[in-house]
This record gives structure tokens, C-alpha cells and sequence, in this order.
């Protein structure tokens, strides 16, 4: 079946011929195959409804002038975010909402960023209230290009449990066998028990009411990945704190090949690796939200690993293993990505092309990248930073 529309959970499609023709019956189960991720996502950001009508204007003319940002008045399409002006009314509501996770919110009148409820803000996305629109968007301009390119990578998660791939990602407290979250390409995430025993004395991990783990500043953590597949798999790990940052974890030995992100058979990857790696990984500010973000693939990753050599290249870290912020290239990275992800899943030989469903995936488009579930895991944990 070709997915053709959505809207919500209702879905519009037609049903491709196959080799043996059977028939659809009424309550038969689906599960993702392709998905195809436009080349030209865009980040649409909605105009807050308290600007006056020349404010708003202003607003929408500077923000047409960015690339593939587009401005939507509230209400008429879905948004991402929404560029408004802390009020006094807004900030009475998010000193009562979120006390005891913003340190500080930002002043009444400035500019800035809220997620479409409007009950949460960007964090670091607030400058001074006497700042204009076109000075505040201005500033925004590399906000934007980090919020994209997290949209772009989380269409590549899409429905973390269509995956067919065998692994294992999992967050734990270092030196220690607690585990603080789990996830299964395609079991969904779970959330651990403490354990009773672990190696170093740690406290209780906490969720929050969304079952979200909250982490405090200080807390070292690792990554652990887990290959169950019979086959090599490639691997890439990213973090995006809450401002928005990604830093790419793994790989991390950028002098290295394409094995460098390589996972061998019923194999574990453990980052940061002992004996190896001389960093640690420590939970740190912003507070709010972050996500590691696990991608593993059947096919090479050459394109992105080539781009991120030339990025540590440039960083002075190409003779050294390291994770690597990435937010000056970030586009350039997640485009890659992107780009060796959809060259595995055309490169199908003509000899595998069995059935209708196999052909159509040399028939995507030109203006879409397609994923093949068959050859992609992706998954997210999600971790909440509160202060120490």
C-alpha cells in the first residue's frame, strides 16, 4: 500500500499490485515499509496572536527572508513554534507552570520562541526586551537552522517501532549497571528498575509525571548499543540538548575509515569506551529536555562520516576521539545523513526486485529521500536536566 495523505490518524492510500494478489480484508495490520522525507522540510513558525497587526507584518516580512522558514498565522496549519513576546499574563503562567524547571525566564516584552502550547518556551531563544522584531529574528537566525535540522532528523525516527532491525540502545549511569531508559526499534522504549547492586552507589533514578528519566547536572552517563542483527550494522548517536545543540557522540575516532561507525555482529558498543576514550559523558545545562538519538543502518554511512572528517578537520579534532558539536554545520550534517540513508535504500539490485513493493522503491521521486525500514533502525530516549 502507497501511503498518498493523512490527516491525523486517518490515513489515504492505494494498494499496489503484488506478486501472489492477495486480497485486503477489513482489520488486517499494516506495518511501515518506505518513508519518504521531502528534500525541502521546512520550519514553520506561527505569528503570536498578542502582536498588533504591524508587529505581526513585520514579523512575517523578516521571517519569508530566511530560507526554508515559513510564517503561518495561528490557526490556519500546523506550526512548529511560535515567535511572540513574553507578556506579563505569559510570564505569570510559566512562573506557576514551570518553577522548578526554568532558572531564569526571560524578561516581559522581550522576543522570542514558544513551543505551539505556549505553556513551554525555547530555552536561550529570549534576548532583551527592548530588542526589535528584525533585531530578534536576526539573532534567531542560527536557532532556526539548529530547530530545523532537529526536525529533519526526527523525520528520519518517524515510527520508531516499524523498524525490522534487531538493536538495542540503552542509557545507564556510569560505572554502574543502573539502567536509566531502554529502547527497542521495535519494541518501543522502556523504562528500567534500578538496580539493587550497582557497582558504584548512585541515587534512584526519577521519572518525571510523562515517565521521562531527570537527570541532574553532574551526572555521567554512557551509551550502550547492541547489534542482535546476524549482519554489520552502521551507527550514529546524537544528542540535541533543549536550546536545540546537536553534538554528534558516535562516531567519535575521526581519523578512522567507515568502520569507524561499525558494529559488528552480536556485538556491544559502549560509548564512552574504557581504555579508549578519554572523555566522559556528563549531563550539563540547558535544563529542560534533551534526546540521545540512535541511528543504525545496514548500509555504509560514507557521505555523513566524510562530512563530519571535514567538520573535525576544521575543529582541530582529526587526530583525536571526541564527540563534536556540530550546530555551525548542522544542515550540512543531517543532510548527509539523510542523503546515505536514501542511497541505501535505492540501491536495490535488479535481481532482489521480487514484487511490486521492491520496485516501487526505485520509483521515489526525485524531490523526496526514501528510508527503508528494513535497513533502518531509529530510536530516541529522552532525559529530562533538573539542577543538582
Amino acid at each position: 500500500m502507497k501511503l498518498d495523505s493523512r490527516q491525523g490518524l486517518i490515513g489515504q492510500g492505494k494498494l499496489l499490485p503484488t506478486k501472489q494478489n492477495l486480497p485486503l480484508q477489513p482489520g488486517t495490520l499494516l506495518q511501515e515499509r518506505i518513508r519518504s522525507i521531502p528534500k525541502d522540510i521546512t520550519l514553520k513558525i506561527g505569528i503570536d496572536q498578542s502582536f498588533d497587526n504591524n508587529t505581526a507584518q513585520q514579523a512575517i516580512k523578516f521571517l519569508q527572508a530566511l530560507p526554508r522558514i515559513e510564517p503561518k498565522q495561528l490557526g490556519s496549519s500546523e506550526v512548529q513554534y511560535i515567535f511572540g513576546r513574553m507578556t506579563q499574563a505569559k510570564y505569570a503562567e510559566l512562573q506557576e507552570l514551570r518553577k522548578n524547571s526554568i532558572k531564569n525566564l526571560p524578561q516581559v516584552g522581550s522576543l522570542g520562541l514558544f513551543l505551539p502550547s505556549q505553556d513551554e518556551i525555547i530555552p536561550a531563544s529570549f534576548g532583551e526586551n527592548r530588542e526589535t522584531v528584525q533585531e530578534a529574528i536576526t539573532r534567531l537566525k542560527p536557532k532556526f537552522k539548529s530547530l530545523l535540522a532537529a526536525r529533519i532528523i526526527k523525520q528520519v525516527l518517524g515510527n520508531t517501532n516499524s523498524s525490522r532491525l534487531n538493536v538495542t540502545a540503552s542509557m545507564n549511569i556510569a560505572n554502574s549497571q543502573t539502567i536509566i531508559a531502554e529502547t527497542f526499534a521495535i519494541r518501543g522504549t522502556n523504562k528500567v528498575p534500578v538496580d539493587s547492586n550497582p557497582t558504584v552507589p548512585v541515587s534512584p533514578v526519577k521519572f518525571s509525571e510523562l515517565g521521562i528519566p531527570q537527570l541532574t547536572v553532574g551526572t555521567q552517563i554512557d551509551l550502550q548499543i547492541e547489534n542482535n542483527e546476524s549482519s554489520d550494522l552502521y551507527v550514529s548517536i546524537l544528542v540535541i540538548d533543549a536550546e536545540g545543540t546537536m553534538t554528534i557522540i558516535y562516531p567519535n575516532d575521526w581519523s578512522a575509515s567507515e568502520t569507524a561507525a561499525l558494529i559488528k555482529p552480536k556485538q556491544k558498543l559502549v560509548i564512552p569506551q574504557a581504555g579508549r576514550d578519554v572523555f566522559k559523558l556528563t549531563i550539563s545545562e540547558p535544563l529542560g529536555i534533551g534526546e540521545a538519538l540512535v541511528i543504525a543502518s545496514t548500509s555504509p554511512l560514507r557521505t555523513s562520516l566524510r562530512v563530519l572528517q571535514k567538520i573535525a578537520k576544521r575543529s582541530g579534532l582529526e587526530n583525536r576521539r571526541s564527540p563534536m558539536n556540530v550546530n555551525d554545520d548542522l544542515l550540512e550534517v543531517t543532510d548527509s545523513l539523510l542523503n546515505d540513508l536514501d542511497a541505501g535504500t535505492r540501491n536495490i539490485t535488479s535481481a532482489s526486485l521480487s514484487t511490486s513493493a521492491d520496485r516501487a522503491i526505485t520509483e521515489l521521486p526525485d524531490n523526496v529521500r526514501g528510508i527503508d525500514t528494513t535497513k533502518l533502525a531509529a530510536m530516541a530516549i529522552a532525559f529530562e536536566v533538573l539542577r543538582g
